[in-house]
């Protein structure tokens, strides 16, 4: 196994075999080598992209509100579950 990268010709190859089927030394090195899995998936390199920001935390204030709002609907759901069984304050 080399550790050049893989040949139009050898991509060829690859594609062109049945599933399971493909020349072991150009199977072994395609399993490890990212350059040649693109070059074979889309047929050329990939263009590097615009690298993405880390998403955003919430704000503390929409954090506090969304805790409010969970405890509001269990406080809710209880009461009426008292209600429904009887058992409510009075």
């Amino acid at each position: 196994m080399t550790s050049a990268c893989l040949t139009d010709a050898q991509l060829a190859r690859l594609r062109d075999s049945a599933p399971g089927a493909a020349p072991p030394e150009l199977a072994q090195h395609l399993s490890g080598c990212e350059r040649c899995q693109s070059r074979a998936l889309f047929g050329a390199e990939r263009p590097a992209g615009k690298k993405r920001e880390p998403p955003k935390l919430p704000s503390l204030k929409r954090s506090l509100l969304l805790l409010a709002l969970v405890l509001l609907a269990l406080a809710a759901f209880f009461w009426s579950l008292g209600r429904l069984t009887g058992r409510g304050l009075q």
